[in-house]
């Protein structure tokens, strides 16, 4: 589940993309799909640069862009409103300490989310990670995927959130 956040919690750095370069066929076998396909691999750093242009088109902007963040993706229209709360007050409720990297993010960021699930499944807290997943990303998922699916140049998001889609449906879908 972290890895998942990992990727669209920001740009793709060259330490990352060499593991997904090593591990390219377990993520494509995973995903469904090659990530990497369309990619100048043989330039590094010329990939990075095109994965975060990519990553800033789709979800930073400065226009056409959806940020990964389900207060925005969901109807509320802005960043920190009633679903940040919200996803706020169930992580204190649940005692989570949220990673530090995810400091600078809202509570409802996808990468945040994903990591409370991660958390609540090493916990054995199975039930309560399951309808978090279906009440907070599996719904924000569905709506960043079809934005994706529209905007991206590379195969690199589509292949991250169709997969992301498919393991939480299969997982949390119910």
């Amino acid at each position: 589940m972290r890895l998942f956040g990992s990727v669209f919690q920001r740009e793709v750095d060259e330490s990352t993309l060499q593991y997904f370069r090593t591990h390219t066929q377990n993520l494509s076998a995973a995903l469904g799909s090659d990530p990497l396909a369309g990619l100048d691999l043989s330039d590094p750093e010329a990939a990075v640069e095109a994965l975060a242009v990519e990553y800033c088109r789709l979800f930073i902007g400065p226009g056409g862009h959806l940020p990964p963040v389900e207060s925005v993706v969901l109807g509320e229209g802005r960043f920190w409103g009633k679903t940040t709360e919200n996803v706020a007050n169930f992580y204190r409720t649940e005692s989570l300490a949220l990673a530090q990297d995810s400091d600078n993010l809202p509570p409802d960021h996808l990468s945040v989310e994903l990591d409370c699930i991660g958390m609540l499944e090493e916990d054995s807290k199975r039930e309560t990670a399951m309808n978090f997943a279906r009440e907070h990303p599996l719904r924000l998922v569905q709506v960043l995927g079809d934005h994706v699916q529209r905007n991206a140049t590379l195969a690199f998001y589509p292949s991250w959130t169709i997969g992301l889609q498919d393991m939480l449906q299969e997982l949390y879908g119910g």
